[in-house]
């Protein structure tokens, strides 16, 4: 492979970054399709297309414990630094960026999955495989609703005495009775004893004698 040929992988805007010693022998790239497919009586099968899911990208390689012809770095960094930091980065749940630059990759993904293990032929060296998904940002429209303050009125508040409820009162004048009273009220003269019972405290004990200046409750 051409030293041109290189892979990066960077952390926290570009501030941590690991470029790959050793170039992958293979590189697999996974870039399905999330069309859903219905059957519908009479016209067949009817593919619903979707938006493309997001790419995953899957190697395998090694980091060596030593430099050999062929290394993509100049210097060799220790390999259980490097494991140690692409673990911190996918426990960080933060997107990575990857770039393969003979292919043309440049995104931002997720770790999915990092496994190593150190061979026994080649002590400090360690075998891994990684396996990145596509990251993508969600961006949240905001839709501004404009709701109508609530404006105070000019309204005063009813401070008048609900009358409805309270027994009303009648002045007794000169050649009343009780009779023509209930009459007047009730529009049943038969209905003075309401009167009466309401009023003997004033009247006394004969309904028949009823004054005039006397204020009797009309019940």
């Amino acid at each position: 492979m051409s030293i041109k040929y290189q892979m990066w992988l960077t952390y926290n805007a570009e501030k941590e970054k690991i470029q790959l010693p050793v170039l992958p022998e293979s590189f697999q790239t996974r870039n399905g399709s999330s069309n859903d497919s219905v059957d519908i009586t009479g016209l067949g099968e009817i593919i619903i297309m979707q938006s493309r899911p997001a790419l995953q990208f899957k190697f395998s390689s090694f980091f060596p414990a030593a430099r050999f012809p062929g290394i993509q770095v100049s210097s060799i960094t220790k390999p259980l630094t490097l494991i140690q930091k692409i673990n911190t980065w996918k426990a960080s749940k933060k997107p990575i960026h990857f770039i393969a630059t003979a292919c043309g990759v440049d995104l931002y993904a997720s770790i999915e999955d990092f496994n190593y293990s150190e061979e026994g032929g080649d002590p400090g060296t360690y075998q891994y495989e990684i396996t990145l998904k596509e990251y993508r940002e969600i961006t949240v429209r905001q839709v501004k609703v404009d709701i109508p303050k609530a404006t105070a009125t000019g309204q005063k508040q009813d401070t008048r005495v609900d009358n409805t409820g309270q027994p009303k009162t009648y002045t007794v004048k000169s050649g009343d009775c009780l009779w023509n009273i209930a009459k007047k009220y009730y529009g049943n003269g038969a209905d003075y004893t309401k009167i009466y019972n309401a009023n003997k405290g004033v009247i006394g004990g004969n309904p028949n004698l009823i004054y005039a200046g006397q204020v009797l409750t009309i019940p």
